[in-house]
């Protein structure tokens, strides 16, 4: 009952975390960006890369500049065109000393190059000094709000020769730290009122063909476990696993309907967002859980989890929600805000710490099972028990290294028209872990694996003070040299 209390407390805390989170980061407008700097100290940052396509074109709208330093000296945009989204480096190139300016007339700049500077006193663009070939440049100003007036400069591709991914960074020049306030309002958009990028308008698609295959998947778990509902091999990780695929499909179909919003106009419905994040969460947290529960063996070789076991689900949870929740603020954060690379390092360390740390149920239920082999009556029944986790931990390594290497990999090498191989690549190899799952460890009578006899409670919590006085004495398991091999 109290365990019984506890998770729902924390079910309760967790769904209430991720009500505010996406209520924060709702006013985030997809490809419309809308950014109030103040006091804007950074003298270098991207806002936006966009694949843009002949008859695109972006659209910056600047209003209320206000210089707070004197020594601010310039200020403005440039936009780099590039095959490449990650062109930080090479916009940055030269730019290392405090006086470097990207607007200085000594300062070299390629073909590849726009800069459009502002006039620190009335706000206005520049005419650019560059060659705009293939390109067409509009500014104007115009009656805002309360007769505010917002200047504005347009960049359309006027030729097919001239598509390509379009990098927007604001710049500003200053020998000290510069100071100044600016209300900027950006839209990028290709032909057709498509407000996602080359190679990201097929995403909605894509993502709505996986929430089929993974509909398809759930069915046929569903059939599996209502024909052997009588088995003895079927345990409630079996049904956990039918929940993670059930949300897991709908996580990829409200996926595809906030990326078709976001493509029909520019910023995602916020009723579709909200359940999206929420369903989103769940599955992050399910997908864990569900990994942690099969490698420790949980019903398959042993009954009861250690509590050993217990401490590392609570915390690889609790990370597991943390980084969840820190990835959807820095996906609904502009990328020129100033938390938005916070937001991506704490993302990522902490999922990596996450996928770390479910190997370790695995390495121990292999090592439960390499030391069952060695006693009488169990051999048999533990080495396909063995083999079998060998297998999940070295599945488990390859899933890890495709969705968060190789996918990044397939996204920096293809060409910018094929930007949703990525995505496409990523929610592939997952299908193919859950089939892979799923297959291994179905409750079907042909399976490889056998269900180690339970050892008495005694036995574990004495193998648990033997393996800590090995950890601190440099003493060997009682189980013999097993346990020195590593998994």
């Amino acid at each position: 009952t109290t365990t019984t209390t506890t998770t729902m407390r924390w079910s309760v805390w967790v769904f209430a975390v991720v009500i505010g989170c996406c209520a924060l980061t709702l006013p985030c407008d997809g490809r419309v960006h809308r950014l109030s700097l103040r006091k804007e100290h950074r003298r270098y940052f991207i806002i936006s890369s966009f694949g843009l396509l002949q008859g695109g074109a972006i659209t910056i709208n600047t209003s209320k500049l206000e210089v707070l330093s004197d020594a601010v000296q310039h200020a403005g945009f440039s936009v780099h065109r590039s095959s490449e989204e990650s062109t930080e480096y090479n916009l940055n190139a030269g730019m290392t000393g405090p006086e470097a300016c990207i607007f200085s007339p000594s300062y070299e700049t390629d073909d590849a190059t726009v800069r459009l500077e502002m006039d620190l006193t009335t706000g206005a663009f520049q005419a650019p000094t560059e060659n705009l070939t293939d390109l067409v440049l509009e500014s104007r100003t115009l009656a805002g709000a309360d007769n505010e007036p917002v200047h504005q400069v347009k960049l359309a591709v006027a030729s097919e020769a001239a598509e390509d991914i379009y990098t927007i960074a604001f710049h500003l020049c200053s020998p000290t730290v510069p100071s100044i306030n600016l209300e900027l309002h950006m839209v990028e958009r290709n032909p057709n009122n498509d407000y996602l990028g080359a190679g990201q308008a097929p995403l909605p698609t894509v993502y709505a063909v996986m929430s089929g295959l993974f509909f398809i998947a759930t069915l046929v778990w569903v059939y599996v476990l209502f024909r052997f509902r009588d088995s003895s091999r079927l345990f409630k990780v079996h049904f956990l696993m039918l929940a993670l695929l059930f949300i897991k499909t709908l996580s990829l179909m409200f996926h595809s309907i906030d990326y078709h919003f976001i493509k029909a106009q520019g910023s995602p419905e916020e009723g579709w967002a909200v359940t999206y994040y929420i369903v989103h969460l769940t599955k992050g947290a399910l997908l864990f859980l569900t990994v942690l529960l099969i490698g420790a063996g949980f019903g398959f070789i042993k009954p009861v989890l250690s509590s050993r076991e217990k401490h590392l689900f609570a915390i690889v949870l609790g990370l597991q929600v943390f980084s969840n929740i820190a990835a959807v603020v820095m996906e609904e954060t502009s990328e020129g805000a100033v938390s938005r690379n916070f937001w991506h390092s704490i993302a990522l360390l902490v999922d990596l710490l996450c996928c770390g740390a479910i190997l370790f149920p695995i390495v121990w239920s292999i090592r439960h099972l390499r030391d069952a082999s060695s006693i009488d009556g169990k051999a048999e029944q533990s080495i396909h028990a063995l083999k079998l986790f060998r297998r999940f931990y070295v599945l488990i390594l390859c899933y890890i290294y495709t969705t968060r290497i190789v996918v990044y990999l397939i996204g920096s090498v293809v060409p910018f028209h094929y930007v949703w191989v990525g995505p496409f690549f990523n929610e592939l190899a997952g299908l193919c872990f859950y089939v892979l799952t799923g297959f291994w460890f179905a409750p079907v009578p042909t399976n490889a694996y056998l269900r180690v006899p339970d050892e008495e409670p005694e036995e574990i919590q004495m193998e648990e003070i033997v393996v800590a006085n090995a950890v601190g004495d440099g003493m060997h398991s009682r189980k013999g040299a097993a346990n020195t091999t590593t998994a």
